[in-house]
């Protein structure tokens, strides 16, 4: 191979590796990012490699050996370690919040690796049918494409909280989340101290301060709207009340991003404010992607919550992922089962 072959092949994986860069740059809303973030090392590597062997450079032979050995190495462990939090942090939400479906999605997802990893194949090695060792392959397929969807979705999610916004913004969005009677949770007051803590530090920075849009209607079992709990709330930390503005109808995060928009066009006199939105941390990815699909430039910053909680409920953000394009999900999933059950049958 000469030269010529091989400097183009390094600057094909040279794209690749600014693959992620690109995208995120441009918009980090999307659940793709978190792929091209795997692509982008994987082409990292192979160019260090290419560099290290067409160059007989000693050193970089010695890194990318090293590289693969504790990919090698590291991830039975991960898989390990992985099982073990599905199943202690399901076992904690469950004492601490009770039993739902919802709290138990870590112990089925931890069940259905394990099952798809040992017992399945355990079975199939046992079955002299083609026909049902081929079914249980195409479950198996299944199950693992939404399993690496997931760990797609949950690197996406891990890198978008770690953007920095700049402290330039006209409107601060604070999602709602629900009352313990007339008083926010920790879950929602943590989730305004975000923002507060953003609002702080525009203004510190001498810039002026954002207007804070306090967004939750009152649901049934509620006895004020969540918008003006979550206003009392920031009264209480100082927050004054001309830059308090409180968006009461909506019942879901979509009509929260909708009416508090309607709310900015009718207060602001700029015709492109720049906005941030305020949410808990496993649920901005999805927040951001909701928002894109309404055509807002809007992005989030994520408060913090409980390991134990966030593992169940990042569960249940990429269940809600996976619903706003089922059909082409369900039907990825089976074409790619099918796939191995015709190919395993042939």
């Amino acid at each position: 191979m000469n030269n010529n072959i091989y400097f183009l092949i390094e600057i094909i994986f040279l794209a690749f590796f600014l693959l992620w860069f690109v995208l995120h740059i441009t918009d980090r809303r999307r659940v793709f990012n978190g792929l091209a973030f795997f692509v982008s090392l994987g082409s990292l590597w192979t160019l260090l490699f290419l560099i290290g062997y067409i160059n007989d450079i000693k050193i970089l032979n010695i890194i990318t050996g090293a590289i693969i050995l504790a990919v090698i190495i590291l991830l039975p462990i991960l898989y390990i370690i992985g099982i073990i939090v599905l199943f202690t942090t399901g076992r904690t939400v469950i004492k601490r919040e009770g039993f739902s479906l919802s709290h138990v999605l870590s112990i089925l997802l931890g069940v259905g690796i394990i099952s798809s990893s040992f017992i399945l194949p355990i079975f199939i090695d046992k079955i002299k049918s083609k026909v049902l060792i081929g079914v249980m392959g195409f479950f198996i397929t299944v199950f693992s494409y939404f399993v690496l969807g997931f760990i797609i979705f949950l690197t996406s999610s891990l890198i978008y909280n770690l953007w920095y916004e700049k402290r330039n913004k006209d409107y601060l969005i604070v999602l709602g989340a629900g009352l313990s009677g007339d008083k926010v949770t920790p879950l929602l007051a943590g989730r305004i101290d975000k923002a507060i803590e953003f609002y702080n530090s525009q203004k510190e920075k001498g810039v002026k301060p954002p207007k804070i849009i306090m967004s939750g209607g009152q649901g049934p079992d509620e006895v004020v709207s969540e918008a003006l709990a979550m206003k009392n709330y920031a009264l209480e930390m100082n927050i004054p009340e001309e830059d308090i503005l409180m968006e009461d109808k909506s019942t879901n995060t979509e009509e929260n991003l909708k009416f508090s928009t309607d709310l900015i066009k009718k207060d602001s006199d700029k015709d492109n404010p720049e906005v941030l939105f305020f949410t808990t941390n496993y649920h901005v990815l999805r927040a951001g992607i909701l928002a894109k699909s309404l055509e807002l430039n809007y992005n989030g910053l994520g408060s913090k919550t409980k390991f134990y909680y966030y593992v169940s409920a990042i569960i249940r953000e990429y269940i809600g992922i996976i619903y706003l394009n089922l059909s082409k999900n369900i039907l990825f999933a089976i074409f790619i089962g099918i796939i191995y059950f015709v190919n395993y049958i042939i």
